[in-house]
């Protein structure tokens, strides 16, 4: 997801020789590349749109900042994550070439050394993975379900967006959506839902697992989004960017679209 977020795999281990598992690394490292060669053609010119704080969400405590950078086409996002001490931890790109609701990302991780792709094509899921050492590298896909919705990223915005009245009336929606921690698609439903902060300006809507056993070990994500200009404020759930301990923070993420000039969109 732009502002913030069972493995199985096609061919078995045993099924694979061993010239094949030499060549995964570099196919990885390919599909990567590819990915963000797809960006460079639009990334040109790249200006501030927003920025994110994201807080504990227990302590408050100041965690990370994400800095979000747009394409004068809206065809490339660039999000560059830094600690509470203006440390670079990590960077995003993501390429809406697959339309506004599956974008194409790149996150590369610079605290712990990985990264991870995940990318539409010929209607298949590719979730690619490299650790800090090459082999380590693998990828894995996956073909959605053709009567569920796919949203990947940061498309949920946009979910978010061309679904606003239904959700208002009552309504919840279901999309399919790639876990790239479990590499594997997710099922999720969203619907409107009162906001657990004060912000009467708000319109909230929870994002949980499509499922009753899960949604009973999992916490629900909340989304807050200005009623009026319909963009997102806030995000509490948790993060795509881990802690320490590999987990992913759980966070309360404040968003920000004046004062944003001074954001360098040059990922340096």
């Amino acid at each position: 997801m732009q502002y913030a977020t069972c493995p199985v795999y096609q061919v078995s281990a045993g099924a694979v020789s061993g010239a094949a598992k030499n060549l995964r690394p570099m196919r990885t490292m390919l599909l990567m590349a590819t990915v963000l060669l797809a960006q460079s053609a639009h990334a040109t010119g790249l200006a501030a749109e927003t920025i994110g704080y994201a807080y504990d969400i227990n302590s408050e405590q100041l965690l990370y900042s994400e800095s979000h950078c747009v394409s004068a086409d809206a065809m490339v996002r660039e999000v560059i994550y830094r600690d509470s001490s203006d440390g670079l931890i990590a960077l995003k790109e993501l390429s809406y070439d697959t339309g506004p609701t599956t974008p194409g990302f790149v996150q590369r991780n610079i605290n712990t050394s990985d990264s991870v792709a995940v990318e539409l094509r010929q209607g298949e899921v590719v979730m690619s993975f490299v650790g800090s050492g090459a082999a380590a590298a693998r990828v894995v896909t996956k073909k959605p379900d053709a009567g569920v919705p796919l949203v990947v990223d940061a498309g949920f915005d946009a979910f978010v967006k061309a679904n606003w009245e239904s959700l208002l009336a009552g309504e919840s929606k279901h999309f399919q959506f790639p876990f790239a921690a479990r590499e594997t698609l997710v099922e999720l439903q969203i619907a409107s839902a009162t906001c657990s902060y004060e912000r009467e300006a708000d319109q909230c809507f929870t994002l949980e697992l499509n499922n009753w056993l899960f949604r009973m070990l999992a916490d629900p994500i909340e989304l807050g989004y200005d009623s009026d200009l319909r963009r997102l404020t806030r995000f509490r759930g948790t993060s795509n960017i881990t802690d320490a301990e590999g987990d992913g923070m759980v966070v309360d993420i404040h968003y920000q679209y004046t004062d944003v000039a001074s954001i360098d969109c040059a990922n340096e």
